[in-house]
C-alpha cells in the first residue's frame, strides 16, 4: 500500500519546492547508504572511500535543505548560533553540516575521535539523541512529501524545533572537541580591541592626523598596528 501511495503521490523531480528537493535528496542519500551498508570495504578500499565521500556529500545536501526548510517554517524559533563567533575562522565551511552528521553517526555507533576519548564518551549520548531525532524528522518530512509539498504541519514544526536545538548543541560540543575555541575572556578581548581600533581611527580623522583617503590606501598590516599606537598615545 505504501509503495503504491509513494508511486502515485511522489513529487516531480522538476518541482522546486523545498519539500520536493528534500524528497529526492533524501532518496539519493538512502541509495548511497544502502550500497555502502552492503559493500565490503576490504575488497575494494578505493570504491569504499568513494562511497563514503558520496555519503557525506548527500548528507550535507539533505541538511542544507532542512536548514532552508527551518528558515521557512520556524524562522522565529531557530536555536541560537552565537557561539560560532568563538570558532576559528576556517571552521565554518559549506560542508560543515555534513561533517557534523557524519561525526554524530560515528560517535553514536561507538567510535571515538582520535585522541579525544573522554570528549567522545561525553558527547555520545547527545550524538545518539541527534541521529535518532534526525531519522524521525526525515521520516516525517518524507510522509509530508507524499501528502502536500506546500504545507508544514504542526508536527513538522515541532520536530524541526527539537532537531535545531539538538544540532546546535552538538555543533558546539563537537567543534570544541576538535579545535581550540575562544573562551569568553578571549572573545571579549577581541571585541575590546575592535572598539579601540574604531575609536582611535575616528579620533585620528577628527584631529586631522589621518584622512579617509589615507586609510583606504594603507596596507592592512599597517592598520593592525593602530590599536597598539592607541595604547601608547
Amino acid at each position: 500500500m505504501n509503495s503504491i501511495r509513494r508511486w502515485l503521490y511522489r513529487p516531480k523531480r522538476t518541482d522546486t519546492s523545498l519539500l520536493a528537493q528534500f524528497f529526492y535528496a533524501d532518496e539519493d542519500l538512502n541509495l548511497v547508504a544502502a550500497e555502502l551498508d552492503s559493500f565490503d570495504g576490504r575488497k575494494d578500499p578505493e570504491r569504499c572511500s568513494l562511497l563514503v565521500n558520496q555519503l557525506r556529500t548527500c548528507q550535507d545536501r539533505v541538511l542544507n535543505i532542512i536548514q532552508q526548510i527551518m528558515e521557512d517554517a520556524i524562522p522565529l524559533q531557530r536555536a541560537s548560533r552565537d557561539f560560532r563567533v568563538k570558532f576559528p575562522d576556517d571552521v565554518i565551511q559549506e560542508n560543515l553540516s555534513g561533517q557534523l552528521w557524519f561525526g554524530a553517526e560515528c560517535l553514536a555507533a561507538g567510535s571515538s575521535i582520535m585522541n579525544r576519548e573522554i570528549e567522545s564518551a561525553t558527547m555520545r549520548p547527545l550524538a545518539r539523541a541527534l541521529t535518532k531525532n534526525l531519522d524521525s524528522l526525515r521520516s516525517v518530512l518524507r510522509e509530508q512529501c507524499l501528502r502536500n509539498i506546500n504545507q508544514y504541519t504542526e508536527r513538522i514544526r515541532e520536530s524541526l524545533v527539537i532537531f535545531d536545538k539538538l544540532f546546535a548543541e552538538f555543533e558546539l560540543s563537537y567543534v570544541s572537541a576538535m579545535v581550540p575555541v575562544k573562551t569568553m575572556r578571549e572573545y571579549d578581548m577581541v571585541q575590546e580591541i575592535t572598539v579601540l581600533f574604531s575609536e582611535t581611527v575616528q579620533r585620528a580623522v577628527k584631529l586631522g592626523h589621518l584622512s579617509e583617503e589615507m586609510i583606504n590606501e594603507y596596507d592592512p598590516a599597517l592598520m593592525f598596528t593602530i590599536p597598539r599606537l592607541a595604547i601608547v598615545w
